[in-house]
């Protein structure tokens, strides 16, 4: 495989990298253009070739890549190829890229799930073994550079089911033993349809508890939720409303009266996917999966948010039935176990920040399921400990932010978050070019238009760059790329000005299941995308995009960059360190840069924070940590120099415990 060599820092010669096209098959006499030209007008085969060529002659010169940069694409082979649904950056250079059955319910029902760690630098790879079905889990780098995957997928969905099925909520009275019940369990109807249990089953003991009105002890049941199919085929099994249903196997009236279910309605109508409540923590050293305690509700579609404590909050996502989990809980990181949070209703993947204040701020984005209502797409800020929310209405386009991308601008002290596209509710033919900004450390925040994209955009890719701009590409017209809708407009976006500039269009269509990830050297890593079908006519299957590439901004094609040639490993809130940068004069700023983790739209917790420093010497910077840790949240970090002409150095790892 070729390589491709950045442009060389000052005092250093350029390292081993990915693919490029060369560089000069380009110079070709004018003359020959001419003549392959009149051959074009015969042969239209040759034409096409030649336009190629010309197009690719544009797009490699030195001054096209100096003003919109360059994509290229990594050379995977086939037995490495993965939906790279979920991704996330190692403290190690590495990518981690987890699909899970990716999508494809022959690989779930097979027990295939696949994850790929990937060197984009070396071109090192390998798959992991993979113990659960991560895919539509959520994930998050915790304080100690390990990824914690919570939920995932337990069943798929059934669009047009052959067996009813429902919720069966299992009580327990029993205050003398906990029941374990086995899957398959079966529950009858009282008119004698059978109905077995899709997943094992625990149901803890009932407690007794004394009435604050008359005083007296009373029994309060357990209370499990399961899903359960018909056991026979057919409108037969259907039970139109909610009824009682005993256990199939326990002795005597008695037990009956202890242990029962209460179903819902048990229909053939289309049923969700559902979620786990399995919990993983990826070992950066071991590069193993490795089992934590299970959450307290099943999730499919959560979001994973940090706390300026290093707790980690999971919300919402689709529960063991395929219902929205209400419930939130908090991960402690030492203790590696659940704890409750409060009770809020948001839409699968939502968007919510952690603000400077340690409140959570929802931004309305979200990735589907869930009520249409405002109550639940509302944008608003949500205190965690009291579980108040309140709500910040008056986006544009309020209607359209599903599938939309949300952004904490650079540097995170500004506070400011831009909302970008996004489209209707589930499968609508709506779509907006809308970005939205808002200054949460406002008195009073309000929302503000901000400049449009190109184009009505859903599942648009945002990263953050070191030199305070923002890469916006990808993402499809109609949901999910219907009708051959992938967008390859990128754009950057320039937080100084709230404008964009057209930057080099990407040679991969993303949309829905894609992301992309800043890397150490400073360009971006895209991948994934998986339009629901395979051609513009919408009438071959669903496909996956497993290509992956790079983007190089125009900044790495400005000439010397900065290095920083020592830097502590370690650096604590609210600390000073010394950092060595050759020519620290010509350094304008510094920044932390969080590593990404995006999945489905969403990376809540990808931030960029100013660093502030003093020259000491010609070639030493004293650096200053900010104080709170809610707007450094412990974790790793890319500390990047950035020159006055706005070029970054490739980035040193710190860690902020």
């Amino acid at each position: 495989m070729s390589e491709l060599m950045l442009p060389a820092e000052p005092g250093g010669a350029p390292g081993p990298r990915r693919r490029r096209p060369a560089r000069r098959a380009v110079g070709l006499p004018v003359a020959l253009l001419a003549a392959c030209g009149v051959l074009a007008v015969n042969v239209p085969t040759v034409g096409a070739t030649v336009a190629g060529w010309y197009h690719h002659y544009q797009i490699t010169r030195p001054a096209y890549e100096a003003r919109y940069g360059l994509w290229t694409r990594l050379d995977i082979p086939p037995g490495f190829r993965v939906n790279g649904i979920h991704s996330t950056l190692l403290h190690n250079g590495d990518v981690l890229i987890m699909a899970g059955s990716g999508n494809n319910q022959a690989f779930f029902n097979a027990g295939t799930f696949k994850t790929l760690l990937l060197n984009p630098r070396t071109m090192q790879m390998r798959l992991i073994h993979t113990p659960w079905d991560l895919f539509c889990a959520g994930h998050i780098e915790l304080p100690d550079g390990n990824i914690l995957i919570a939920g995932g997928t337990a069943r798929y969905e059934q669009l047009k089911p052959t067996h009813a099925g429902g919720s069966m909520t299992v009580m327990n009275y029993d205050t003398a033993q906990p029941w374990n019940l086995p899957k398959g369990t079966i529950f009858t109807s009282p008119a004698g349809v059978q109905f077995a249990t899709a997943f094992p089953l625990r149901v803890p003991r009932a407690t007794r508890r004394r009435n604050p009105r008359g005083g007296r002890l009373v029994t309060v049941p357990a209370r499990q939720n399961v899903w359960v199919n018909a056991v026979r085929k057919g409108r037969s099994s259907a039970v139109p409303a909610v009824s009682r249903y005993q256990v199939q196997g326990l002795l005597g009236p008695q037990a009956n009266r202890l242990l029962f279910g209460i179903g819902t309605p048990m229909t053939l109508q289309k049923q969700d996917f559902q979620g786990t409540k399995d919990a993983y923590i990826f070992d950066v050293r071991t590069s193993r999966f490795v089992k934590v305690s299970s959450m307290n509700y099943a999730r499919w579609y959560p979001t994973l948010a940090e706390m300026g404590n290093g707790m980690v909050m999971a919300v919402s996502g689709l529960n063991g039935q395929g219902q929205i989990t209400m419930n939130s809980e908090m991960f402690n990181p030492r203790t590696r176990t659940w704890a409750p949070g409060p009770v809020r209703g948001f839409p699968t993947y939502p968007a919510t920040f952690l603000t400077e204040s340690g409140q959570l701020f929802f931004t309305g984005s979200n990735s589907g399921y869930g009520p249409a209502t405002p109550a639940w797409r509302t944008p608003g800020f949500w205190n965690v400990k009291t579980g108040a929310f309140r709500p910040v209405p008056g986006i544009p386009a309020s209607k359209d932010l599903e599938t939309s991308a949300s952004v904490l601008l650079p540097p995170a002290q500004k506070q400011t978050i831009m909302v970008m596209g996004g489209g209707g509710v589930g499968q609508s033919n709506s779509a907006t070019a809308r970005t939205a900004l808002i200054d949460i450390a406002a008195p009073d925040p309000h929302w503000v238009r901000g400049p449009d994209l190109a184009r009505p955009t859903r599942y648009p890719i945002t990263v953050l760059l070191p030199d305070d701009q923002v890469l916006v590409t990808g993402g499809s017209r109609y949901y999910r790329g219907m009708h051959g809708s992938d967008n390859r407009d990128t754009r950057i976006y320039h937080v100084a000005t709230s404008s964009f500039s057209r930057a080099a269009s990407s040679i991969t269509g993303r949309d829905y299941h894609s992301g992309g990830l800043l890397l150490p050297d400073g360009s971006v890593l895209t991948l994934g995308g998986n339009p629901l079908y395979g051609n513009k006519q919408d009438t071959e299957g669903q496909t996956f995009n497993h290509e992956i590439d790079i983007y190089f901004p125009p900044y790495l094609f400005q000439g010397a960059r900065p290095r920083i040639t020592a830097a502590p490993g370690v650096m604590r809130l609210p600390h000073s360190y010394l950092i060595r940068v050759p020519n620290a004069a010509r350094v304008r700023y510094l920044r932390l840069l969080r590593p990404d983790n995006p999945t489905h739209v969403t990376d809540v917790n990808e931030r960029s924070i100013a660093v502030s420093f003093t020259r000491v010497s010609a070639d030493e910077l004293r650096v200053t940590l900010p104080s709170s840790p809610n707007l450094v949240p412990p974790s790793y970090y890319m500390l990047f120099a950035v020159s006055h002409r706005g070029v970054p150095s490739s980035a040193r790892w710190v860690r902020v415990p």
